[in-house]
């Protein structure tokens, strides 16, 4: 049983809005640490939905979710289907741990680059041979909400659905480390991703081409077809490279 559950913020009905900071994703990470680390809550026990948390935080949804995504990274919860945000572990993480702001140039992004190649590679493989129909579904919706994130021009959403997307192909590998991976390296991705697509939707055809990107991978993992789904997700990984390598170029020029 949880041993102070009446100090709990997440289990109680009032509201404790976090005061307003530049470092706020830090701040709410760390009070989410917090709860889950000082007894309130035991492994495999769920914490209350999304919404609820942000309101009696007093943060936006995005600012949890970047909060929750480092959570994840570090195998303190997971998500699982049918239950909702599930606590993994109760203990501190005492790992090395690296934050989205320690890779802010150019440079430190395409190394966490040529670090997911390898990921995304062997995800693909093992999902080609492990996803189920569920998992299918799910890597159709993610598809469906990228094309619809391109043709109204939501960069927001395109990056959330691309990832999602992405993480649908790791858990569809049925080894929980690639998803905790997954989640870690999406901290470090999802900002520069964003900035990416942003300048990508100023391209005629670079949010289209990415999307074609995604869908022969989907396709290959549908299939089953193994070495497909490897050549996939490299040229896949190549070509973000190379626009992430073309939109550092763009923002140098004066």
């Amino acid at each position: 049983m949880p041993t102070s559950a009446s100090r709990s913020l997440l289990k109680r009905d009032s509201v404790a809005p976090v005061a307003s900071e530049p470092n706020l994703t830090d701040r709410v990470t760390e009070m989410l640490l917090e709860e889950i680390t000082s007894g309130d809550y035991q492994i495999g026990e769920v914490l209350p939905p999304e919404q609820i948390i942000a309101t009696r935080m007093g943060v936006s949804r995005t600012v949890l979710r970047e909060a929750v995504s480092r959570l994840k990274g570090d195998g303190i919860v997971q998500s699982k289907q049918g239950r909702g945000l599930t606590v993994m572990q109760t203990a501190r993480p005492s790992v090395l741990r690296m934050q989205a702001a320690d890779i802010g140039d150019a440079e430190q992004v395409l190394r966490i680059v040529e670090l997911r190649r390898g990921f995304e590679i062997e995800a693909a493989q093992l999902a080609a041979q492990r996803r189920s129909e569920e998992d299918l579904a799910a890597m159709r919706r993610a598809l469906h909400m990228m094309a619809d994130a391109i043709a109204t021009g939501d960069v927001a959403a395109g990056v959330d659905a691309d990832m999602e997307f992405h993480r649908c192909v790791a858990r569809a590998t049925r080894n929980e480390h690639y998803l905790n991976f997954f989640d870690f390296l999406a901290v470090l991705l999802k900002k520069n991703l964003r900035v990416s697509r942003s300048r990508s939707a100023k391209v005629a055809g670079r949010g289209a081409q990415a999307q074609k990107e995604h869908e022969a991978l989907f396709a290959a993992i549908e299939k089953g077809d193994v070495e497909l789904a490897r050549r996939q997700a490299r040229s896949h990984v190549d070509n973000t490279e190379a626009r992430l390598r073309t939109a550092a170029a763009t923002a140098e020029k004066p």
